[in-house]
């Protein structure tokens, strides 16, 4: 078996359509101990997600969340003149995987969100995250009941997946955001993925069931927060029970003299502060209630809480905001009866414009 000496690994990263690839790598990396099994690893993902610039206003359809990668590896062997190179490519997001699911284990390729119920306030128009690129969805299902009970499909969303080596499509072209106003009793995603196990070979497709239960809460008012969930897109969950909201103040000051004096006197004015107040900062604090959910939420609010990038909805603009919450204790309904989760959210800006 030839030896190998050292092997050299050039990355591209790039948003924009596949055929924009840029002609430098933005990495050069070459490495010249290999292990027990003659073999060479290289650690990407840590690189190529600096190139994922994530952007969200609210627009499922300008969306922002992946990039390109392409890279050439070429090694050098001791006993053969002539290097021998490898390419691959590939669609990157900012999702990630658990401990437990093993090396390099592959995210899904249909609906791209772990729970399989929703909860959705009445009348709105919600979106489903998934997968169009091979092995990725086809059709999403929506059924409603009529007064007797009946089931019936009342839309159905067919989409056309991108199979081909991919040309003019941009990364962000292979997750598409399925939207409905429909107050469904279940919702049918339709793929090709053969992991899904209700994958059947004599069609070559998987049905994987959502059920919508939606909310109406009069009292309180519906929060829409915005995610980036494990599976590196955009996920809503919605906050409709009690929400509190805080202000914290930072400042500086100093004490100062007031007095004005004269060749013959001195005096100062009441109205005129000797304790002077400056470098003022405040930073806004919300506290969020879900109301009562299913224990499957418990995967929900863990990705929630491990996201870097949150967004929440009100006043008509979309605005960043950070969990403060660093400790996460699971429920269930056999412990905790009914469910509700308490967020504590910072908004990831000051409340004092400072931006310059």
């Amino acid at each position: 078996m030839a030896t190998l000496n050292s092997s050299t690994l050039k990355l591209y990263c790039w948003t924009g359509s596949f055929n924009s690839q840029p002609t430098t790598a933005q990495y050069t990396i070459t490495k010249s101990n290999p292990d027990s099994n003659n073999t060479v690893r290289f650690e990407l993902s840590e690189l190529i997600q600096d190139f994922i610039s994530v952007t969200f206003n609210d627009d499922y359809n300008t969306i922002n969340t992946t990039c390109w990668w392409y890279y050439v590896k070429t090694n050098q062997y001791s006993d053969l003149s002539t290097p021998t190179s490898t390419t691959q490519y590939g669609l990157a997001t900012k999702g990630y995987t658990y401990f437990e699911d093993g090396l390099n284990s592959i995210l899904s390729t249909s609906k791209l969100f772990s729970n399989n119920y929703l909860y959705i306030p009445k009348n709105i128009k919600y979106n489903i995250p998934v997968y169009k690129g091979l092995n990725g969805v086809t059709n999403v299902i929506f059924y409603t009941k009529d007064s007797t009970g009946v089931e019936s499909v009342a839309d159905s969303k067919s989409i056309a997946p991108i199979t081909n080596v991919p040309g003019i499509e941009t990364s962000d072209d292979f997750i598409t955001y399925v939207s409905s106003t429909v107050q469904a009793t279940k919702i049918e995603i339709v793929s090709s993925n053969n992991s899904v196990s209700t994958y059947d070979t004599q069609t070559n497709s998987a049905i994987e069931t959502i059920y919508p239960i939606f909310t109406c809460d009069t009292k309180y008012t519906n929060h829409k927060v915005s995610f980036i969930n494990k599976f590196g897109v955009i996920q809503d969950i919605y906050f409709n029970k009690k929400r509190q909201d805080r202000l914290s103040v930072k400042k500086d000051n100093f004490v100062t003299s007031t007095i004005r004096s004269t060749t013959s006197s001195a005096t100062y004015d009441t109205f005129t502060p000797s304790n002077v107040v400056q470098d003022v900062a405040s930073t806004k604090s919300i506290t969020l209630n879900t109301g009562y959910l299913r224990d499957e939420y418990n995967e929900t609010i863990r990705q929630l809480l491990q996201s870097e990038n949150i967004w929440i909805r009100e006043s008509n603009k979309t605005l960043p905001i950070l969990v403060k919450d660093s400790n996460f204790q699971y429920k269930t309904s056999l412990n905790d009866k009914l469910i509700n989760y308490t967020i504590n959210f910072e908004y990831a800006f000051d409340g004092i414009n400072n931006i310059r």
